[in-house]
């Protein structure tokens, strides 16, 4: 019966259908359109490509050292006391332990522990073989499949990759996809495995069993987020997008808090916080399994938000996670905005507390223009990409240029956000400054060139054109702009507004 479906699924009438090429991928688009394809995620495809590229070489890398170190501890302890039969594993054992602590890969220990399993089962792909130290590829799950495109993409361009799990809940879509992946050849057939399935369901029954999970929802990702952190193997990744930007960006203040637990706040960065609240809203999963997150890369284009953050456990390290979250004060009038973190951390001897944040950070009224502050967030303080891998993710995209449909833009995001503040959260817009004062915008490169004089730094974001990230203090930011206003003055304006209260000072700093 079995082979008489098959038969059945490759004597289709391709008249029906249209063939769409991606990458090195091919799927097959029927005339009714019955299976979501969506044509501008070109873009977020290929990102994810680069990504895992990159992730599969750092795995690599990373389990290497990890195997050097181990040899080396094992050499050490045979020369001091060679004459113990057993002294070769005992390096193993506290590696084991070490790796616990800082939560690189699981270990097969750990495994016995929180998932019994029969044993004849074949192990995860980020387990090593005892004794052989082999690194198994790595298994991908890719939670909302539709048409299986991203899939098939990850399958048949990804080198070193392992098994990839499409899923989906609707039964159209896994057979559209059982049809693409046959449609691809052996490679993709060999590969990529379609399931119907709810991805919520999956990924608690498979606890720390794929190396990568990418999550790409029509809407907001935060029903899988629970499930989605248990499913990542340790020092694995979750790729995850967000769509809902109207939520995210303050447009429905009271939804945003109810699915992500953040209040978000309608600036000119509210791109860049809905980044911020969406790695919150994953941190916060993943503690409650003693887990905690490192992001490698944080996107906002087109329509969606885009981040990726690999996942490690560990009891010691997520005490640390109040210490990367702030909330933020925007003043209701002018552009100040000030953080709130709420944690610190106190080093005595030896030992580290962790104690509340100070506050509060800004007075009841605005110190600049006099007005009052809106509160938002809690939203993740600390850098959202990692330099050192947007770095090799940028050199493998040139690497390659012809193998990435959509170079021209991913290069180019890459590119701006390689150049970014990593520890600066948020940004000022030059046109909303000049909006409060009424008058007319320095270019960027005299401002940029103001605040480096002042001893600050400075530079874009790849949200927004206009947008500048400095950790110069918002005291400094208006002296700069009240030195601007003297050189080029203003019309005057009504006492009470916002932009002659500030002007009305003088300033303190006397700005080149």
């Amino acid at each position: 019966m079995r082979k008489a479906k098959q038969n059945k699924t490759m004597s289709i009438d391709l008249s029906d259908y249209s063939i769409i090429k991606e990458g090195e991928a091919e799927i097959l688009m029927h005339a009714k359109n019955e299976v979501f394809y969506n044509k501008t995620q070109v873009n977020n495809r290929d990102i994810s490509i680069a990504v895992l590229r990159t992730f599969i070489s750092k795995r690599k890398q990373e389990h290497e050292a990890k195997l050097s170190k181990r040899t080396k501890a094992a050499k050490k302890v045979s020369e001091e006391d060679s004459s113990e039969p057993l002294a070769e594993e005992a390096p193993t054992e506290s590696d084991m332990h070490e790796e616990k602590s800082n939560g690189e890969c699981a270990v097969l220990e750990e495994r016995s522990l929180d998932e019994p399993r029969c044993i004849s089962e074949e192990p995860v792909g980020v387990m090593e073989e005892k004794g052989q130290g082999q690194l198994k590829p790595p298994r991908v799950l890719e939670a909302l499949s539709a048409s299986g495109l991203r899939a098939l993409r990850y399958a048949r361009e990804v080198e070193g990759v392992g098994q990839v799990v499409a899923l989906d809940n609707d039964k159209v879509s896994v057979e559209a996809c059982r049809r693409n992946i046959k449609f691809n050849g052996s490679v993709a057939s060999s590969k990529v495995d379609s399931q119907l399935a709810d991805a919520r369901v999956y990924m608690l029954t498979h606890p720390k069993e794929f190396d990568v999970v990418d999550l790409d929802p029509y809407g907001s990702p935060s029903v899988f987020l629970d499930s989605a952190v248990q499913c990542v193997a340790d020092g694995g990744m979750l790729m995850c997008t967000a769509t809902d930007m109207a939520v995210l960006c303050g447009g429905n203040g009271e939804a945003c808090y109810s699915k992500y637990g953040s209040y978000p706040l309608r600036g000119k960065y509210c791109h860049e916080m809905a980044l911020r609240i969406l790695l919150a809203s994953i941190e916060s999963h993943a503690n409650r399994y003693k887990r905690y997150i490192v992001p490698v890369l944080s996107v906002q284009m087109d329509f969606y938000v885009r981040v990726f953050v690999r996942i490690y456990t560990s009891a010691s390290a997520m005490k640390s996670t109040p210490l990367k979250l702030s909330y933020v004060y925007q003043c209701t009038s002018c552009d100040s905005f000030h953080l709130q973190p709420i944690g610190r951390t106190v080093s005595k001897n030896n030992s580290v507390r962790y104690l509340p944040g100070f506050g509060p950070v800004v007075p009841q009224e605005c110190s600049n223009c006099g007005k009052k502050f809106n509160m938002g967030g809690p939203i993740w303080s600390a850098p959202i990409h990692d330099q050192e891998w947007v770095t090799s993710i940028l050199a493998d995209v040139k690497s390659m240029k012809d193998r990435y449909p959509a170079y021209n833009r991913i290069s180019a995001v890459l590119t701006t956000i390689s150049e970014e503040l990593p520890d600066v959260p948020l940004f000022l817009s030059l046109h909303n400054l000049c909006a409060t004062l009424k008058c007319t915008s320095p270019s960027a490169v005299i401002f940029r060139s103001a605040v480096l004089n002042a001893g600050y730094r400075i530079s874009g974001t790849h949200v927004n054109p206009l947008g500048m990230k400095s950790d110069a203090p918002m005291d400094v930011i208006w002296d700069i702009m009240r030195c601007w206003v003297k050189n080029h003055p203003v019309k005057a304006q009504q006492p009470d507004q916002s932009g002659s209260v500030i002007l009305a000072k003088e300033p303190v700093l006397q700005v080149s």
